[in-house]
Formats: structure tokens, C-alpha cells, sequence
């Protein structure tokens, strides 16, 4: 059983890295032969120019400028939203409280409230890690209450009636318990925080891989500005991996697999 499932999952990464492949080589292709515009590079061309930027000193900054606003916000929207999605989970008074303002918090683009935030705290690293922990309270906290809400309510008769105090209760029932759906919505927190991070970066004159690709277009410098995307996207590609991993030990009990 084990050996087949193995089996179909590496036949899986075989068709998907084959499309991707054929969607390199038709790129390239259409770069090189099909009279492609100049800011329409080729993959390769992208990559070498992105090899040579990540040794200078400036990109590496820039980079490390950006993954301490993502992770800062990440670590306190997120943090914030697992133990409020979890006490709301097992708390109809904290869910009722808490279910208005969510919703209605919920349906604004966290990058309209940046303006506001930045009239209090200017264009800052502050105001830009407030806005990235708004984007990624929200899908941590629904997606610990749903794994809250679908816990087995034997767990938390039979800790009531073991006399677990409410601590230990929360701590070794209900978020063992609520773990899959939470890892799931950190995970979904964490790419909501890119988007945000360099979405803030593009505004105000910030420092960062995302103001770097800003000022590249509008200096119509196209090699830098699509290595600054490509080091987005790895930068995004690696923490997700990373969570996903993470996830994965975690929950290795729950008999679940979270993709990579």
C-alpha cells in the first residue's frame, strides 16, 4: 500500500515538473526566436542575472530588510490568531465576541488600511509589519476555530471528567487536537504575509526586495527587476517548504501529509 501510494506521488512530481519544464523551454523559446520585446527576458537569462545579483551586498540587505517584516508580522498576526481562533473554538462567549469584528475586519484589503496605519506611524517598518500581521491574524484565527469546532467533543468530556485544569486542557487537548486545521491556515497566513510585505515595500520609498523591483521597472532596469521577483518567489518557496516540513512533524500523528 505504502509502495503504491509512493509510487503515484512520484509519478505525480513527475508530470509536474515535466509542465514545468515545457513551460521553460517555451519561454526561452519564444524569447530567443520569436522577436520577444526586450523586457520579455528568458528564464535563463533571468536566473543568471539573478546568480550575479545575490552576491552584492545591497541584495542581500534588501533581502534580509524583507524577511524581517514578513516574519516579525507572521509570527505576531499569526500567534495572535491561533489562540484566539482556538479559545473561540471551544467558547461560544469568545466566538460571539469576537465574530462581528472579524467579519467585518475580514472583508477590507489589508493594503487600503496601510494609508490609515501609516498616518500614525508613518511609512515605517512598523506600520508595514502592522499591516502584514492584520493579513495573516485573520486566516490563522478562522482556521484554528474550524479545527477547534471540529474536535471530537468526547476529548474535552473526558479531560473534564479526568479533572485536567483548563490550562493543560487547552494546551494538551484541544491544540494537539485543532493542529492540522491550524497548520494549514499558517500556511495560507504566511503567503498572504508576502504579498503584503512587498505590496507595503512599493509604497513610501521603502527599503526591501519589493521597493528594489518597484525602482528597477520605473528605472527600466528589467534583469534586476525580474531577479528581484525571482527572489520573492524563492524566498516565499523556501519559508512555505520550510512550514510545510514543519507541519508535517507535527501532525506526523494525525497520519496526514501536507505536500512537500
Amino acid at each position: 500500500m505504502k509502495k503504491r501510494i509512493q509510487r503515484k506521488t512520484n509519478e505525480l512530481w513527475g508530470v509536474t515538473f515535466g509542465f514545468i519544464a515545457f513551460l521553460l523551454i517555451s519561454w526561452e523559446f519564444a524569447s530567443r526566436r520569436l522577436g520577444a520585446p526586450e523586457y520579455l527576458l528568458g528564464p535563463w537569462e533571468i536566473v543568471g542575472a539573478t546568480f550575479s545579483s545575490i552576491t552584492q551586498t545591497d541584495v542581500l540587505e534588501q533581502s534580509g530588510q524583507s524577511l524581517a517584516r514578513i516574519f516579525t508580522g507572521f509570527l505576531i498576526g499569526s500567534s495572535i490568531g491561533v489562540l484566539l481562533g482556538l479559545l473561540s473554538g471551544v467558547s461560544r462567549g469568545v466566538r460571539d465576541f469576537f465574530d462581528v469584528p472579524q467579519s467585518f475586519l475580514h472583508a477590507v484589503p489589508k493594503i487600503s488600511l496601510f494609508p490609515a496605519i501609516a498616518l500614525w506611524l508613518g511609512f515605517s517598518d512598523a506600520s508595514r509589519i502592522l499591516v502584514i500581521a492584520l493579513s495573516c491574524f485573520f486566516p490563522a484565527y478562522l482556521s484554528s476555530m474550524s479545527g477547534a469546532l471540529g474536535m471530537n467533543p468526547r476529548y474535552l468530556w473526558l479531560a473534564k471528567n479526568n479533572e485536567i485544569g483548563r490550562i493543560k486542557t487547552f494546551t494538551q487537548v484541544v491544540l494537539p487536537a485543532s493542529l492540522p486545521r491550524t497548520m494549514v491556515g499558517l500556511r495560507i497566513s504566511l503567503m498572504v504575509g508576502f504579498i503584503l510585505m512587498v505590496s507595503t515595500e512599493v509604497v513610501g520609498h521603502a527599503s526591501g526586495v519589493g521597493a528594489a523591483v518597484m525602482l528597477s521597472y520605473q528605472d527600466g532596469d528589467y534583469r534586476n527587476m525580474y531577479s528581484g521577483i525571482l527572489i520573492i518567489a524563492l524566498m516565499g518557496f523556501f519559508s512555505n517548504l520550510a512550514l510545510t516540513r514543519l507541519s508535517n512533524w507535527l501532525c506526523r500523528g494525525h497520519n496526514l501529509d501536507f505536500g512537500a
